[in-house]
């Protein structure tokens, strides 16, 4: 039996439904703002339909990535968003003193994972997991974050920083069909 159902002491299952229908009203009524939440644990009541409805407020204004917490909740636009992907903003996350404070994005993770790996104090392995149904951006996700280590990898000073960068960014996007086979095996 729910014991709590955001800060109520329901008496029965009968009146911690009511409680989270109007919870669930409450939340809802504000949808305008839905877009705005850029975590999914700023929701309340989380139920499947608020969370849902989060999502598809900020998929209509063209906002593909959301937190959960710890975790990248990231929606395929199912269009060619240039601008999400521009070398620029992976400077501006990479430059960023914390990353984390900024929109959501998959180079949030990739300089938060960049920076573990190269920190002087103590270096940690980093592994990044991305999943999804068929058609969910596996494949387009990883292609970004490998393009993002390897803009990030090498500094914009010189023509000759560019050119390593080209070689670094061709021979990780060449890996990809290892690393998608090793995905798709039994």
């Amino acid at each position: 039996m729910l014991q709590q159902v955001n800060g109520h002491n329901p008496g029965s299952d009968g009146q911690a439904r009511e409680y989270l229908r109007e919870d669930l009203q409450e939340f809802l009524g504000g949808e305008v703002l839905l877009y705005k939440l850029d975590d999914l644990t700023r929701v309340n009541p989380v139920t499947l339909e608020t969370v849902l409805r989060c999502l598809q407020a900020r998929y209509m204004a063209d906002t593909f990535y959301t937190n959960a917490g710890c975790t990248l909740v990231a929606l395929n636009p199912f269009k060619p968003v240039p601008q999400l992907y521009s070398p620029e903003l992976m400077r501006e996350y990479h430059a960023a003193p914390q990353p984390q404070k900024l929109k959501p994005h998959v180079f949030t993770v990739g300089e938060q994972t960049y920076r573990n790996v190269k920190s002087l104090i103590e270096p940690v392995n980093q592994s990044i997991v991305v999943s999804g149904e068929s058609g969910a951006g596996k494949t387009w996700t990883s292609r970004c974050l490998m393009k993002f280590y390897a803009v990030v990898a090498t500094s914009p000073a010189s023509w000759e920083s560019h050119k390593i960068a080209e070689r670094i960014e061709q021979r990780i996007l060449n890996s990809n069909p290892v690393m998608e086979a090793f995905g798709l095996s039994k």
